[in-house]
């Protein structure tokens, strides 16, 4: 049994104004919305998260985006220091979100306190680059992408990119389905009916062609604040997309509380099997 702790939408605060007003628009408009909202996310509730985590014995644990909310340098001090709380490098994945990176900036910000964190690349200016990660824990293989990207201004968007999306298909290829069930990881969920075009993955129906192609089962994410499940098919093959809560809302703006997901991997006589269970945050 292989049993993955799914955190997400951690957001942390406080949020420091940023300096680059009149420069920067979008980091100056995106902490009025965050001071427009307050008590949203509690700190507090990310260590309790944490502790929870550790107490459920997860064999590995995939974090989906949204470590913090302007991409700016005081704040990945603080997404470093929040990851380390859940485990080493090698036991804790992560995938960026849109608000990680929220500018252009961000990928160049976030490489010096997130590089444990990042399979190793050549520098480019796209943190993309760094994925698919690949984490293979007893009967699981967990992929890790990147959906994160800098947008325009009002866009919540996400995007994969050709070149990663190329990557996950050598990835998934070169699996052994014998001995490893494939569990996709990312913030945006490719399927979500009702989703607002602003907030979508641009690139979803490349992804859900690579997922029907190779029979992934699942994939996890978060980007929606809310503990949630859709299923899409595609010639008789149904892919589950599970959604993760933020770990750190207080549930006061209409988020769902706090909580994680423990998802849990089984194999049996007629192969594999998995069930998730979301656990609130006291």
């Amino acid at each position: 049994m292989t049993v993955f702790a799914h955190i997400s939408d951690l957001h942390l605060g406080p949020v420091p104004f940023p300096a680059a007003w009149p420069w920067r628009l979008k980091p100056v408009l995106g902490w009025i919305n965050w001071a427009r909202q307050p008590g949203s996310h509690d700190g507090a509730l990310v260590g309790r998260a944490a502790a929870a985590v550790h107490a459920a014995e997860p064999d590995h644990v995939v974090v989906t985006g949204d470590l913090i909310e302007l991409g700016l340098d005081r704040e990945w001090q603080a997404a470093h220091a929040a990851l380390t709380r859940f485990g080493a490098p090698a036991q804790v994945s992560w995938g960026p979100g849109n608000h990680d990176l929220y500018t252009t900036e961000a990928s160049v910000r976030s490489r010096g306190a997130m590089a444990d964190w990042l399979p190793p690349v050549a520098a480019t200016g796209d943190l993309r680059d760094h994925f698919p990660r690949l984490d293979l824990v007893g009967d699981a293989a967990l992929v890790t992408l990147c959906s994160g990207k800098p947008t325009w201004l009002f866009s919540a968007e996400g995007e994969l990119g050709a070149a990663q999306l190329g990557r996950l298909a050598a990835v998934l290829t070169g699996l052994d389905r014998q001995r490893f069930l494939p569990v996709i990881a990312l913030h945006h969920p490719p399927h979500a009916p009702g989703l607002s075009r602003l907030k979508r993955l641009r690139d979803a129906p490349a992804l859900l062609d690579l997922l029907a192609r190779h029979r992934c089962p699942v994939v996890l994410h978060g980007h929606l604040h809310k503990a949630s499940r859709a299923e899409w098919s595609r010639d008789g093959h149904t892919v589950a997309m599970i959604g993760a809560a933020s770990a750190s809302a207080t549930g006061r703006h209409g988020d769902d509380p706090a909580s994680f997901n423990l998802v849990t991997i089984s194999r049996g006589a007629e192969g594999f099997d998995w069930q998730v269970e979301a656990r609130l945050v006291a």
